[in-house]
């Protein structure tokens, strides 16, 4: 008889931590789902580190370096202090690799053409270099031919974009 007694308040309080725990579940999923939703709504420049493959145009980046294991860049709000902007991204022409002297060329004559159409009011700014990630030897022969093309400034981190 005290079994039958005690069963009723064991079931209730596993109820009530089946009902606590499900609540938290629910909360947590809320605000990932939440957190998900404002990251995907901040545009091309919402924030984080975005691998070297899924930079787009329009992107504000830091942390430009020579570099050639290059995994990713910092991507933030163009509005913040930034060291560049991706403004072209393209595909070079299949076939052998080209060596690092013509895959360069191309490259930087395809990203300058590109350049004038994203913001041809700052051709005429001396102070805007132009910086490009171009596919290793090593990723060529596993079919990477993609270019990103970014405006730089050496001499200040700029606010706002080139384009106009």
């Amino acid at each position: 008889m005290d079994s039958a007694q005690s069963s009723p308040p064991t079931r209730a309080r596993g109820l009530l931590v089946f009902g606590v725990l499900f609540g938290v579940v629910i909360v947590v999923a809320a605000v990932v789902g939440a957190a998900v939703a404002l990251g995907g709504a901040g545009g091309p420049s919402s924030g984080g580190e975005v691998p070297a493959a899924k930079l787009a145009v329009g992107h504000c980046v830091d942390d430009l370096r020579e570099s050639d294991d290059l995994e990713g860049l910092p991507v933030l709000p163009c509005e913040q202090p930034h060291e560049g902007e991706v403004f072209a991204i393209f595909e070079l022409p299949a076939g052998p690799y080209p060596g690092d002297a013509e895959l360069g060329k191309q490259a930087q004559q395809e990203c300058l053409k590109q350049f004038e159409n994203y913001a041809p009011s700052s051709l005429a700014d001396d102070k805007v270099e132009l910086f490009y990630l171009h596919p290793s030897q090593l990723s060529w022969t596993s079919g990477d031919r993609g270019v990103t093309c970014v405006a730089t400034d050496p001499t200040t981190r700029r606010t706002g974009s080139l384009k106009g």
